[in-house]
């Protein structure tokens, strides 16, 4: 059954959030819809692979328009990194201005004013390696030795297959995000794989899942040992003061936006 907002105790899952540091609603999203997106989205993920991108990134003209490029390279070992187009079937409102997403955000931020400063992806290739344990965004390094006690930038993220150990599921290391030392930001390797931290969890998702993350959460992307690649998409929401984007988008797909999506979408640029 799809989760809803009658269907989905909301207080908790901010409890979830503020206490792990993450946030998942299994069946948000129909399946067919992600089928629809992985079917476009692989084939630009393909030629930023094609290009043997390195330390610097590859363009990438977009699914439907010439005039959409993207960017994209390869992060580390098999693991690439890829920006992606706003234009269908990834500009999907369902998903982006999902209702309960948003009723979400509202409640957490006490406010309607944020937006939609990035949407990029992840995906771990066959022969992918571990990541170094880390957080995103560097929104730990705002105040040192200050656990904010809001966060001002989430990552909503959603991946195009299940996701399991095999085919290199997200480790996370829950009721991190206030972690504020200095010190630790060069050694969480060391630390974590020295020292006894029985609460690292695997986030093994089944497709269709959304879930949010607290960047400031240490994190890191495991091996995949499948034989294909396992990709995610991740839309970016950051208060006004938040630093991000912009978004490129042709006119006609402004155009297409709801009000709500217009006043989210409102740093865009349009091509």
């Amino acid at each position: 059954m799809a989760t809803s907002a009658s269907s989905c105790d909301l207080e908790l899952k901010l409890a979830e959030l503020k206490i792990n540091g993450f946030a998942t609603f299994e069946d948000l999203i129909p399946g067919e819809k992600i089928d629809r997106i992985r079917t476009a989205f692989l084939p630009l993920l393909e030629q930023v692979k094609a290009a043997g991108a390195g330390e610097k990134n590859v363009a990438v003209r977009g699914h439907s328009d010439p005039l959409l490029i993207v960017e994209g390279r390869l992060q580390v070992v098999n693991r690439y990194t890829m920006y992606v187009p706003w234009e269908q079937p990834f500009a999907d409102p369902d998903i982006y201005e999902n209702p309960l997403l948003l009723e979400f955000l509202d409640r957490y931020w006490g406010t309607q004013d944020y937006h939609i400063t990035c949407y990029h992806s992840n995906n771990p290739y066959p022969g992918s390696q571990y990541q170094k344990w880390h957080r995103d965004a560097g929104i730990s390094r705002l105040v040192p030795h200050v656990g904010l006690e809001v966060c001002p930038h989430f990552g909503v993220k959603f991946p195009l297959v299940d996701t399991a150990a095999e085919n290199g599921s997200f480790e996370i290391l829950p009721a991190t995000q206030y972690l504020a030392d200095p010190e630790l930001e060069e050694r969480y390797d060391e630390v974590l794989e020295t020292g006894d931290f029985c609460t690292r969890r695997r986030l093994n998702l089944k497709k269709g899942t959304l879930w949010i993350q607290d960047p400031r959460t240490l994190h890191r992307g495991t091996p995949n040992y499948s034989t294909q690649p396992r990709p995610e998409l991740v839309i970016c929401y950051s208060l006004p003061w938040f630093a991000g984007g912009p978004i490129e988008m042709l006119q006609e797909e402004f155009d297409k936006l709801s009000e709500r999506g217009k006043k989210m979408l409102s740093r865009c640029r349009i091509l």
